[in-house]
């Protein structure tokens, strides 16, 4: 029996989604960062074994927000809980439910969807707050497991929830071939490896207001390389004078560490180009944020 199926990951921001994301696939697809909002949209990664492939889409942080951008991320877990098979939300040692998540679980109850619950970082919690978490959590929606993990700390994580999921998708298709781990394009998947760089290396507000755009990518056969060319946007003359940094040290630093990840991803050397621009107020205008976030939106 083959089985596939498709898996909508759901959960506030900072619960490690793209991390679970990352750890299932055994690739980079969607960024980490120990800041929220990392993901901001849903990020396709495909998974095959002997007999089974499993199509997960990672969804931006669920959270209120009356922000132009943040609305635009709500449509995308809109989009993602449209048509799914097996809803895997994901909750951590603050078991924080909004109204907003409280609007999706109640969408998968209604749906009557097979769901997995993952209590994430469970290391750091005692039974009393993990038996909280799961009381907060099945008084909402109706979960077929339960599962209590640590993606950083426990090594069998992986193959609880992958079993889990298996044991719950039913026979399907094969929707994507074998050599196909994501589908999102290259340059989506280096925008984001330098947009996580930038997250990781600047502090406090200003990476919710940057966005990574791959302008010019190019194999460069006479110095066996790709050039890649991209923009790092933001809103604020401080902003980009933060970011480059004194002397450009930031900036290099950005680079050198968004390179090494980039040619270990495309297995080749990189000449990595940076440039920072300004566009005022980006975030707040709905035909920039579908420039840089995603055309459908």
């Amino acid at each position: 029996m083959f089985k596939s199926g498709f898996v909508a990951i759901i959960g506030k921001p900072n619960v490690g989604k793209s991390t679970l994301l990352n750890l299932l696939i055994g690739e980079k697809i969607a960024i980490v960062s120990h800041k929220p909002q990392a993901t901001r949209k849903s990020v396709k990664g495909i998974l095959n074994g002997e007999n089974y492939q499993i199509i997960f889409v990672d969804t931006p942080g669920i959270h209120e927000s009356q922000k132009k951008l943040n609305q635009v991320m709500r449509k995308y877990i809109d989009e993602a809980l449209e048509d799914f098979d097996l809803a895997l939300v994901m909750t951590d040692n603050h078991g924080e439910i909004d109204e907003v998540l409280e609007e999706y679980l109640a969408k998968i109850k209604q749906k009557n969807k097979k769901s997995i619950l993952v209590i994430n970082k469970t290391d750091l919690m005692t039974k009393e707050q993990i038996e909280e978490i799961k009381e907060k959590f099945t008084s909402r929606a109706n979960f077929n497991v339960i599962l209590e993990v640590s993606l950083i700390k426990d090594p069998d994580a992986k193959e609880k929830i992958l079993n889990a999921i298996l044991e719950l998708l039913e026979e399907g298709p094969k929707y994507f071939e074998d050599d196909i781990i994501s589908t999102e394009t290259e340059r989506f998947i280096i925008a984001e490896i330098i947009r996580e760089k930038i997250m990781n290396n600047v502090a406090k507000e200003i990476p919710y207001h940057v966005a990574v755009t791959v302008e010019e990518m190019k194999y460069r056969e006479e110095k066996d390389l790709y050039y890649i060319r991209a923009n790092i946007i933001v809103e604020r003359r401080a902003h980009k004078m933060i970011i480059i940094g004194e002397n450009g040290r930031l900036i290099k630093e950005i680079g050198k560490q968004a390179r090494e990840e980039i040619e270990a991803f495309l297995k080749t050397k990189v000449y990595l180009d940076l440039w920072v621009k300004i566009k005022e107020h980006w975030t707040k205008k709905e035909p920039l944020i579908k420039e840089y976030i995603d055309p459908r939106f």
